[in-house]
């Protein structure tokens, strides 16, 4: 009978196959494997094979980590047990063929799996990873998917279960009771009954979903049907052509739809619904309103067939409106007090949609204002605003005007006015003069010089309708003040350079707020009529001026003239208060101290704070946001969490709970996309910000590290041997021997346990090394245990077992690091026994440490919320033993892997270790044995093959044979070749016969 072997891919050769220089990449024509051969293909390692693959019930399939494995048609696992099938990570891509896998029940599956079409069928199956195919994907009962599954059509059968939602680009089927978390996409979608579906449902022909079943998502489709009894949908319904629904089904949510049934009997929406038609069966209902597509005031329920039993608006029957938003509440005009005869005065018209115009209506609508005729059109493009800039003139003076408008849309609320210069409520009245002075100015920045116009007008005496400038070329005197339109209040006020230089302060000084009387200010009108001097204001708001002229002598005695105008002022820049550096990744920022807050103040030009910022009657949005400095390499840069929240009354706002879940150096902004409605022109298609601030660099480091040992060794443990370092959801824990390898996963993370995937080696800033150390497992507090013997260690693993301290900041990708390392203790078996003390099973725990200077340790302690991997640790030897027999026989040696506990027991969880005839010594031989001085001349041989021990011990079947030499002799016998599992010396001698019982034979002929 032929031994089974084992195909290794892990970098070294492999039969039949030729791999890259990296040793990484393996090309096969076909995987040559005998009936009971087994496949094992390490982490990071890729195998394409040219021609379909088939793992039988007798051979075995084991993938890891980053493993990959494809084949050119199908990859058949289906008839392979969960005992051969070890796929604990990687990807299987069939290329051009099917993956076949669920045959044996309880197959479990770690990997992404890409396929021309995928079936797992015939027993249920676990599979942990995405499904990918472009055609059909079949699935049986009892399966679970934990992942997102694709495809060109997808089947499921009965009590199966998807944890990341189903894409299709044909059909879905979904058997009963079948489970999906996560949103579906198909054309046509059918399930049987009972299904809970917790996430949106989108098909682009037609959806059916059967009785009893839970949907918590929207649902989307041309033509809809829920059946009758106990199935609810809590989310919103669009079907554009039909949505049946039947008796005792309910919608919780808002229905859209062309032709809407509610069935015979306690079909129920509660929200609302927008319909082309809907027919209410008995006790059917739409609990809010139904709105008609083709909405008719007159008959709003035109669109509407009764058989529900109860009467129109009836407590119990169906109520129909316009709908949400069907007209604004009401309409505002904002104003200024007076304008000329000559020229349309500026108005804004914006649409409300509550009576205190606390949010816009959002539909289209148009009005004709009054006076003067003006059509405004308002959200005649997206995104709404609710507002429209127009105009009202009329050419005859007169004071008192009323101000109106009209629209095809019905309002509930009546006109609401507002002055233009303050905000204040006015009684919808303006003064229409032949003269005036007319007062404007672009909006600008805090504390920064910049021109107004003030204009002398008045009506030609040819033409009403044209305005010709009153003061061309002259200086006059003009008093002008200044009021707080928004905020409404202020504590600076605005100056006006005069036509020598001079700033004059429209109050009693520079450090006063805006006076009643204001000041005057003497101006040089140019050939226009207009005087343009520069203003300052060292506060933020929409300011309003108005400019008064009277004159009482001259040419122009008794001449009085007013206007007014607002000027938008906002904040030059932001700037934070110290931020303190570093910051742990995830946690919410600290300020330097002695701060106990981070402020973010708005500024001036100057540097000084604008108080009025962040008083005014509607907030201004300022947004938080974050430059990444460093590091460079194609480095994730997540948004930052947080806030920022001008409600402080001075400007100065509160940053709260500020947070970047990466490791690097970031520097916080705070945005203002815009003021008042003022916002800076596009540039190159993007509009850029109004005011900006930038924090100065904050570095952030990893919150904690995770450690995590990793791959087939360690082992688990079997009772009666205890271990720790159990997973969740396991109760065993794993086991190695002392100076056996095994790998050991570093992981730096955030505060919410996700790794920073900027840790990575190409960041040059990240400390040299991060330290690895070995501590009792219990309390985390002895280091290198156990106390006595002293003198364990951490190595490399290999047979130097060199020392190791740590692992290279420069080793880690993308936030994670695998190393292989081994655990040493003292003292080993050895030859002749008792001449070391020998250390009893140890619990051991593994943590990574590294500094960041002025900051401290991060850790993998879980005092500082990491996770630190934990297994336990044995002295171990390979017990072999004596044994004699026929010199015309082979031998078989039943050779233990023992422990130590204060004395050798057989080690009944260790079903892993191997070894082969090369692992194998003999010596000393004697007799026929021997050519001389003890050298064994080659008689006797062990048998070929590898060698596996269960539960401790190699089985009868497969003992360490040694085949008959023919002759007598001796030999010694040892398997010193696994470093970890130190060897005892069996004694074998060939040539002696077996007492004990003797039955003889004789043939009769």
């Amino acid at each position: 009978m032929a031994q089974a072997a084992t195909l290794n891919f892990d970098g070294g050769a492999v039969a039949g196959c030729n791999v890259n220089e990296a040793r990484t990449e393996y090309t096969c024509a076909s995987l040559a494997m005998e009936w009971n051969d087994a496949v094992v293909i390490a982490t990071g390692i890729s195998v394409v094979v040219n021609s379909p693959v088939t793992i039988t019930y007798n051979q075995g399939l084991t993938m890891r980590g980053t493993a990959t494995l494809t084949a050119k048609g199908d990859i058949n696992v289906s008839d392979n047990p969960p005992s051969s099938l070890k796929i604990s990570g990687g990807t299987i891509i069939a290329n051009g063929g099917t993956f076949i896998a669920g045959g044996q029940n309880g197959q479990n599956i770690v990997a992404n799996i890409i396929a021309s079409s995928i079936k797992l069928g015939g027993s249920p199956i676990s599979v942990t990873g995405n499904l990918n195919t472009t055609g059909a994907v079949t699935i049986s009962a009892r399966s679970t998917v934990n992942g997102a599954i694709q495809g060109g059509s997808v089947a499921i059968e009965a009590d199966s279960k998807v944890t990341n939602g189903i894409s299709s680009t044909g059909p879905i089927n979904l058997a009963s009771r079948v489970n999906v978390t996560g949103a579906i996409t198909g054309t046509t979608i059918v399930t049987a009954s009972a299904v809970v579906i917790d996430g949106s449902i989108t098909a682009s022909t037609s959806l059916l979903i059967e009785s009893a079943s839970k949907v918590t998502g929207n649902l989307t489709a041309p033509s809809i049907q829920l059946k009758s009894t106990d199935l609810v949908v809590t989310g919103d319904v669009k079907a554009s052509q039909t949505l049946v629904v039947e008796n005792k089904a309910t919608i919780k949510g808002n229905v859209e739809g062309g032709n809407v049934t509610l069935g015979n009997s306690d079909a129920t929406i509660t929200g609302n619904a927008l319909v082309d038609h809907i027919t209410l069966g008995y006790h059917g209902r739409v609990q809010q309103t139904i709105t008609c597509k083709a909405y008719t005031p007159s008959n709003p329920c035109s669109c509407v067939t009764n058989n529900s039993g109860w009467a129109f608006n009836e407590p119990m029957g169906p109520k129909c409106g316009p709908g949400t938003q069907a007209g604004p509440h009401h309409f505002q005009i904002t104003h200024p007090p007076s304008a000329l005869s000559c020229a349309p005065a500026p108005v804004t018209v914006t649409a409300c949609a509550d009576a205190a115009c606390s949010a816009i209506y959002t539909g289209a609508a148009e009005v004709t204002l009054t006076p003067g005729g003006a059509v405004a059109q308002i959200n005649a493009t997206q995104p709404a605003t609710g507002t429209a800039t127009s105009s009202v003139a009329q050419t005859t003076p007169a004071s008192n005007v009323p101000l109106s408008l009209s629209s095809t849309l019905a309002t509930t609320g009546a006109l609401v006015c507002k002055s233009s210069v303050d905000g204040s409520m006015t009684n919808c009245q303006m003064a229409f003069v032949s003269s005036a002075l007319q007062v404007s100015g672009i909006p600008r920045y805090a504390e920064v010089e910049e021109r107004i116009a003030i204009s002398a007008l008045q009506a030609s005496p040819s033409n009403p309708r044209a305005c010709v400038p009153l003061f061309a070329n002259q200086n006059k005197t003009l008093q002008l003040r200044c009021t707080y339109a928004n905020p409404g209040t202020g504590t600076l006020p605005a100056r006006i350079q005069d036509k020598d230089g001079t700033y004059i302060p429209l109050a009693a000084n520079t450090g006063s707020a805006c006076s009643a009387g204001g000041a005057a200010v003497p101006l040089a009108f140019d050939v226009n009529g207009q005087a343009t001097p520069n203003m300052q204001y060292a506060d933020a708001g929409a300011l309003g001026l108005t400019a008064a002229y009277a004159s009482t002598s001259g040419s122009d005695s008794g001449l009085s003239m007013t206007g007014s105008g607002n000027v938008i002022v906002g904040p030059k820049r932001f700037a934070f208060s110290a931020i303190a550096t570093p910051q742990r990744a995830g946690l919410a920022a600290v300020p330097a101290a002695p701060a106990t807050r981070i402020s973010v103040s708005a500024l001036n030009a100057a540097g000084a704070v604008t108080g009025n910022f962040g008083r005014e009657t509607t907030a201004q949005t300022v947004m938080l946001g974050s430059i990444l400095v460093a590091p460079t390499f194609g480095a994730a840069n997540p948004a930052v969490a947080g806030s920022l929240a001008f409600n402080n009354g001075n400007g100065i706002g509160t940053a709260s709970n500020m947070s970047w879940p990466e490791v690097g150096t970031i520097q916080f902004t705070a945005t203002l996309p815009a003021y008042l409605g003022w916002t800076l022109p596009p540039v190159n298609g993007i509009t850029p910000p109004v005011a900006t601030g930038n924090s100065a660099n904050v570095q952030f480091i990893p919150h904690h590290f995770a450690t995590a040992v990793t791959g087939t060794v360690p082992m688990p443990c079997v009772a009666p041997l205890t271990c720790v370092g159990a997973q969740a959801g396991q109760t065993a824990g794993k086991f190695v021997y002392s100076r056996q390898a095994f790998g050991l996963r570093i992981t730096a993370q955030n505060a919410s346990n996700a790794t920073t995937i900027n840790f990575d080696g190409q960041d040059k800033s990240l400390p040299a090394n991060v330290a690895l150390q070995a501590y009792d497992a219990a309390t985390g507090k002895t280091a290198l245990p156990p106390v006595d013997p002293a003198g364990s260690q951490l190595t490399d693993g290999t047979a130097a077992q060199t020392v190791v301290s740590g692992i290279a900041a420069s080793n880690f990708k993308k936030g994670v690091a695998d190393t292989v390392i081994a655990y040493r203790f003292p003292g080993a078996y050895a030859v002749p026994a008792g001449a070391t003390v020998l250390a009893p099973p140890t619990d051991v725990l593994f943590r990574a440490t590294t500094t960041y200077p002025g900051v401290g340790v991060v850790t993998s302690a879980p005092s500082a919320s990491g996770t630190e991997g934990k297994l336990t640790v044995l002295t171990g030897r390979m017990m072999v033993p004596n044994s004699y027999g026929s010199e015309r026989l082979p031998i078989r040696l039943p050779v233990q892997v023992q422990y130590w506990n204060g004395r050798w027991v057989s080690n009944t969880s260790d079903s892993v270790t191997t070894f082969t005839q090369a692992a194998v010594v003999l010596a000393n031989c004697r007799k026929m044995l021997t050519s001389g001085d003890g050298v064994c001349n080659g008689a006797t041989k062990v048998q070929g093959g590898t060698y596996a021990f269960v539960a401790g011990l190699l089985p009868p079947n497969g003992s360490l044979m040694l085949l008959a030499p023919g002759v007598p002799g001796s030999v010694d016998v040892s398997v010193p070749g696994l470093t970890y599992l130190p060897s005892t010396v069996g004694s074998v001698v060939f040539g002696v016969l077996r007492s004990g019982p003797v039955i003889y034979l004789r043939e009769m002929y």
